[in-house]
């Protein structure tokens, strides 16, 4: 069962859309235009939107876009209705978030059909306490959202313009938090930057800073990253942590990358609402600090398991196509994934997680020889030169057996078993930067 927002200036289309979803076993909540939108949306949080294309007061991209603008609600299914004339831009129709568009004017029996398909797919909220925090009061006119959308790219702003300083990763956080300081009243602010073996962890403030440590077991609260990589201190604390805090978690793709704590906030509120559209800013400019630091410091290796980092992965893979297109050769891409490392993690420890990427890890060095590298905490990218797609699927098939049988071996003999996807690509010529939005 689905919780569906429907949203239409039309009553018919609202009461027939209503009709027909909760014939299907949903949840429905309507909406007589796009404000109301809005509004039902903070208070009812559906986990799919039906919302029509023309409406007054608010349509339904700057609706899309304007919800799209919280990382909580990237997971939310956004359907959009337009009418006999209506034509979206297909920039626009990109651009917009909405997840799929459906024609008004289209058979009964096909509308239907799509609606009911467009809400079984595995669209949801990402449920969270913050979430309901969000917006206290509803938006009473179009101007309370165009303020909003206003001081979040303002804010947006700021943070990028930072990004020419990477080089001086302390620097930068301490001008974020001088920005967070002219935008609400706090006591102290931390950050952890987080990349697959390291958590860097750097706190402001005007009086004395808390201890490190107490961060730490923050942080332990809302992820496990702490239980499988090196903590590392850059701020001296003397006290213990108040109890009233802030804590954002600063997500890229499914792996956290960061985390935000300000502490003692006078307006928790105002915090949360500040922080919750910025996490993909975040998320952007710690991945070009930890960049940045791999590039400076020469680390091309992932500490816990011996394979490239995925900096130094990049280039290799620039240098892999090069030589294939010189020799004529086939390369081929593989993507390892273990779905239920996290799951493992969670049950039996970071320990325990690290060891069997140590494994799988050593394993995929010796089949594939030519390139490794690490991606994400539960994925790793082999470069195959020198070998077509179905040979890449052959080999794997048996990668994946040389890995379930490692894993037995470990003192958690018949207790673990690895549920292993691999996505194999042959290259065809595309640009480094394809392989990496299509496969990393």
């Amino acid at each position: 069962m689905k919780k569906v927002l429907v949203i239409d200036d039309s009553d018919v289309w609202r009461n027939y859309l209503k009709n027909l979803i909760e014939l299907h076993d949903n949840t429905v909540e309507v909406a007589k235009d796009g404000l109301d939108g809005i509004n039902k949306f903070f208070t009812f949080l559906p986990d799919v939107v039906i919302v029509d294309y023309v409406m007054p007061k608010l349509n339904g991209i700057h609706f899309t876009r304007f919800i799209r603008s919280f990382q909580a609600f990237r997971g939310v299914g956004i359907l959009m209705l337009t009418g006999v004339d209506e034509t979206i831009n297909p920039f626009w129709a990109k651009k917009s978030g909405a997840n799929a568009f459906l024609k008004k004017t289209i058979s009964q029996d096909e509308i239907e059909k799509t609606i009911l398909n467009f809400i079984e797919q595995p669209y949801s909220i990402e449920w969270s306490r913050e979430i309901y925090k969000m917006r206290i009061e509803p938006f009473s006119e179009l101007v309370d959202i165009l303020e909003e959308s206003l001081k979040h790219s303002t804010i947006i702003q700021e943070i990028l313009e930072l990004t020419p300083y990477v080089f001086d990763e302390e620097l930068v956080l301490k001008k974020i938090y001088e920005l967070f300081s002219e935008l609400f009243q706090f006591d102290s602010c931390y950050f952890a930057i987080s990349s697959l073996s390291t958590l860097r962890v750097y706190g402001f403030g005007k009086e004395q800073l808390a201890f490190p440590e107490d961060l730490k077991e923050v942080i332990a609260k809302v992820s496990d990253v702490t239980s499988y990589i090196n903590f590392e201190e850059n701020f001296v604390g003397t006290r213990h942590l108040k109890c009233e805090y802030v804590i954002e978690t600063v997500y890229f793709k499914e792996d956290s990358v960061g985390f935000i704590v300000v502490e003692s906030p006078t307006t928790p509120e105002l915090v949360q609402r500040t922080l919750l559209p910025l996490i993909d800013t975040f998320s952007t400019l710690f991945n070009l600090l930890n960049d940045y630091r791999n590039l400076s410091k020469n680390r091309d290796i992932d500490e816990v398991t011996g394979t490239y980092n995925s900096t130094y992965l990049r280039s290799k893979i620039s240098y892999a196509m090069n030589f294939a297109q010189r020799n004529s050769i086939p390369l081929s891409f593989a993507k390892l994934r273990i779905d239920n490392l996290r799951e493992i993690s969670l049950q039996r420890g970071g320990m325990v997680a690290n060891e069997i990427l140590k494994n799988v890890a050593k394993q995929l060095m010796i089949r594939v020889q030519d390139l490794v590298g690490r991606i994400a905490f539960n994925e790793f990218f082999c470069v195959l030169i020198g070998s077509s797609a179905q040979k890449s699927e052959a080999l794997f098939e048996e990668i994946k057996k040389d890995i379930n049988e490692t894993v037995l071996m470990l003192e958690l003999k018949n207790e673990i078993t690895l549920n292993i996807s691999v996505t194999i690509a042959e290259w065809n010529g595309e640009t480094l930067g394809k392989v990496v939005e299509n496969i990393f």
